[in-house]
């Protein structure tokens, strides 16, 4: 991956900036310290890999802004391709992404490519930059962020951890790996190389191991609970023919039970249908004396009515005399009720009419006073000597400002005038002072002349150049005269002005009046307007009132109400209504109305004498027949006490009988339990055996299991694959070490590792020991001096970044050293620029970090990054 370009909006540091890397090979990065310049590195992990030192993304965002954007391109294999990464912060934050590539100008645009190209989406959409020159960007995105995230490790084949560690030479790393004891240097190399996955590995590896061994100790706990419970196989056995011989036994034994029981309650049916019966005998003869009773009862009231009806036929004279004097007196009441129906006629007929005629003079007295209203408002309207007084005098004042108006636009057009004129004269001054100091010079020069001309560089005699000055002096007069003149004017034209802003502020305060007083005029107007117009309208108001109080005086309204109603009054005398002979009609009505009853009665008792007399000699017949019921029902019930008595001494038995059964029954409940008890456990031992057998297979699974599992182990410990990956990693790195220190060094000093060595003992250990050789032989890395030493700890700390990359399967082209120069002295940084310089050739592009300005002259091209008020700044110079 090569840089090419990155733009930042609002990322960290940084409001707006780009930093183009064309033409950069070997650059140094420079700034103030807390200047900028990891933020550009951040930016860009942040772009690729969406992670930078930040904890959260929204800390990357600059203050006081809730967006930012990065926008990095880079080249890789030949092919130019573009990362676009937006971020809106906030609790509600979204992410997005697009990756895209650069297509040539000779491939046609796919469908959808024209345009704006569509991001992948983890929020609102937004507009990527235009088409590069020479060519056009094609989104090459996933449908979603991770997708997207992942088509990207996939074509660098690094991740961010993988890339941190091998392009990134971090302050204070450089000696990380050769200060180290060997065993410390083992687990470093081990960390660089990411062997930390398999510790990862064995973790998992132990864990399935432990949880192998738990899994058997439970199977090992279950077979011997198993192999217990099946030895009491025979037990149960003989505890299940014991249990079928006492059940066959108590069978017999509880039918023999139950056959007693049944004759039992054969008895007590038997004794309950015949006590049934005693009860339903006993019911049936109290229901008869009921009926006795009943029908006794019903023979007084009918002798009652029988007394009551001979009493009233013994009256009938008395009452058929009264009741055709009732008859009269309701025919007289009907005639004179019809009476006072048409009386009440034309009463509510008299009240309507009356109204009317009242409704009548009421509106025509509403109608007077309205007019009296009106006449009232227009006598209020009309205009008082005050009134026109006033309008005269307001009509006047407006006359006034209206004049006093057009003198204040006269003296603004003057003031305007005056301006001009003063701007004139300013302009033709200015001119005339620049003439006269040109004057003032030639005159200046023509006075310091010889022979020649300062201003043509002719000869020049003494009667030329005093002709000359007197020339330019009399000039020089005029000039300033018409200069003075000029001040005169523009300070007449001042005076002037002065006097016209004045009497233009005195015109101000005195219009500023003018809208009140307007107001003031047409309200006048208005009114007196209305006077005019109320005395024309208030004659003929006047005569309309006079006509109004002359039809109230003379009752010269509704004739046509007036007429129906004498009409009414006149049919209520000829009607003749007398309204005490009504009530006295009414009172006999009332009187004769217990004759009108008593008739009917009587009617009804003629009748009633025969009926009650027949039914009085059919209630006796019904007694009779009651009578001989209830002896039936009594002797009927003295036999049915007589067996109930028989069957209640069978049932004396009835409890012992009773409590044999039960006692047969639980006996055989039990044994039948106990017989279903023997069988579920020896189907319990037949299923336990299959449980054997499976737990048994699952042990022996489990040991194979186990054993695959400790050589998994095995291979991921430290003696294992990292062991390995080591020992093949070393000789990679001795290779590309010994490559770089034999560039820096001219092929003075080769090194090497040791990764064995021979104890005392005799036995031989792993170790990993650095030995370097040069023209005075072979000693150990402690032994070398700090120039030396460096040249060894920066060969080795290229190399491992080179090996991690290419073994993640990319091409290190990039290399960003942030070494920490101030730790180092001069003879120190000049070592490390030598270094530099020597593996230059190995990347295409190469970042050194510094604040040290001895430093930014060392190399051919400098990043320049400085802080300002208005954010970071990033220039190439």
């Amino acid at each position: 991956m090569i840089p090419q370009k990155l733009s930042l909006t609002n990322f960290m540091c940084y409001r707006q900036a780009t930093l183009d890397f064309a033409g950069i090979h070997v650059a140094c990065l420079a700034g103030e310290n807390g200047a900028g310049k990891s933020a550009l590195l951040d930016a860009i992990t942040w772009t690729v890999w969406g992670r930078s030192r930040a904890k959260r993304d929204d800390e990357l965002i600059h203050l006081s802004e809730d967006e930012m954007a990065v926008e990095f391109t880079f080249e890789l294999v030949g092919q130019t391709y573009r990362v676009l990464r937006r971020r809106k912060g906030g609790k509600r934050g979204s992410t997005l992404l697009d990756f895209q590539v650069l297509v040539p100008p000779s491939v046609p645009p796919t469908r959808g490519e024209e345009g704006v190209v569509p991001p992948t989406r983890g929020g609102e959409g937004f507009v990527p930059p235009a088409r590069r020159e020479g060519g056009r960007w094609r989104s090459i995105a996933e449908g979603s962020i991770r997708a997207t995230q992942a088509k990207i490790e996939r074509l660098l084949r690094l991740n961010y951890d993988t890339f941190v560690n091998s392009a990134f030479l971090r302050q204070g790393r450089a000696d990380e790996f050769t200060v180290k004891t060997p065993a410390e240097r083992k687990r470093v190399l081990g960390d660089i190389l990411g062997l930390d996955r398999w510790t990862a590995y064995e973790e998992r590896a132990k864990e399935r191991l432990r949880a192998i061994q738990a899994e058997v100790e439970v199977i090992e706990l279950r077979l011997g609970e198993i192999k217990t419970e099946l030895t009491r196989r025979p037990t149960y056995e003989a505890e299940l023919q014991a249990a079928q011989v006492a059940v066959v036994e108590l069978s017999a034994a509880v039918q023999e039970a139950q056959a007693a029981y049944q004759q039992i309650e054969m008895v007590r049916l038997e004794l309950r249908h015949v006590e049934a019966q005693v009860a339903e005998a006993a019911a049936r003869i109290a229901q008869v004396e009921r009926d006795l009773v009943n029908l006794a009862e019903e023979c007084e009231e009918r002798k009652k009515r029988l007394a009551e009806y001979e009493n009233l036929l013994a009256q009938v004279d008395e009452i058929e005399a009264g009741y055709a004097a009732y008859q009269r007196a309701v025919e007289q009441e009907r005639e004179l009720g019809a009476k006072l129906r048409q009386s009440v006629e034309l009463h509510e007929r008299r009240t309507a009419l009356e109204t009317e005629l009242s409704e009548a003079r009421h509106r025509l007295e509403t109608e007077r006073e309205i007019i009296v209203r009106r006449n009232a408002e227009l006598e209020s309207r009309l205009p008082d000597e005050l009134l026109l007084a006033e309008h005269e005098e307001v009509q006047a004042q407006l006359v006034h400002l209206a004049q006093l108006a057009e003198g204040r636009e006269a003296a603004r057009d003057d003031l305007a005038h005056i301006a001009e004129e003063q701007a004139e004269l300013r302009v033709h001054n200015e001119a005339l002072r620049t003439e006269m100091d040109a004057l003032k010079e030639k005159i200046t020069l023509l006075e310091q002349a010889e022979a020649e001309c300062p201003l043509c560089g002719q000869s020049l005699t003494d009667e030329h150049r005093l002709r000359l000055l007197d020339q330019f002096q009399a000039d020089g007069r005029a000039r300033g005269d018409a200069y003075r003149a000029n001040l005169v004017t523009a300070d007449e034209l001042a005076e002037r002005a002065w006097a016209l802003e004045g009497q233009i502020v005195q015109s101000d305060q005195l219009l500023r009046d003018l809208p009140a007083l307007q107001r003031q005029g047409a309200a006048l107007a208005e009114r007196v307007e209305q006077g005019r117009q109320a005395v024309e309208t208030l004659k003929a108001a006047q005569a309309e009132l006079s006509a109004v109080e002359q039809r109230l005086t003379m009752e010269d309204y509704a004739p046509q109400v007036r007429a129906a109603l004498a009409q009414v009054l006149a049919q209520a005398v000829e009607l003749g209504y007398d309204t005490e002979a009504h009530e006295a009609a009414r009172q006999a009505v009332a009187g004769g109305q217990v004759f009108a009853e008593r008739i009917a009665r009587l009617s009804a008792a003629q009748v009633g004498v025969k009926d009650e007399q027949a039914a009085l000699r059919r209630l006796a017949e019904a007694g009779q027949r009651l009578q001989q019921q209830i002896e039936t029902e009594q002797m009927r019930q003295e036999e049915l006490g007589g067996k109930a008595g028989e069957l209640r001494e069978r049932l004396k038995d009835a409890p012992a009988i009773e409590a044999e059964l039960q006692r047969v029954r639980r006996e055989e409940a039990a044994a039948r339990q106990r017989l279903g008890a023997s069988q579920q456990r020896l189907e319990a031992c037949k299923a336990l055996e299959q449980q054997q057998a499976d737990k048994l297979r699952r042990r022996d699974e489990l040991a194979a299991g186990q054993s695959i599992y400790d050589e998994l182990r095995t291979a991921c410990g430290v003696q294992g694959v990292p062991a390995m990956i080591i020992e093949a990693a070393v000789p990679e790195i001795e290779v590309e070490a010994n490559r770089l220190l034999t560039r820096m060094t001219g092929g003075r000093m080769h090194m090497r590792f040791d990764t064995q060595r021979e104890t005392q003992a005799g036995e031989v250990r792993e170790t990993l020991e650095i030995k370097i050789a040069d023209e005075l032989g072979t000693r150990e890395y402690s032994l070398y001096s700090g120039g030396e030493a460096f040249r060894v700890d920066f060969a080795i700390r290229i190399a491992l970044s080179k090996i991690l990359a290419r073994r993640a399967g990319a091409q290190l082209q990039t290399l960003v050293i942030d070494e920490g120069f101030g730790t180092q002295d001069a003879q120190g940084r000049e070592r490390l620029v030598e270094a530099i310089n020597a593996i230059q050739d190995d990347f295409a592009r190469v970042l050194v970090i510094t604040h040290i300005d001895e430093l930014k002259d060392a190399f051919p091209v400098r990043i320049e990054v400085t802080k300002t008020q208005n954010g970071s700044m990033v220039e190439v110079v």
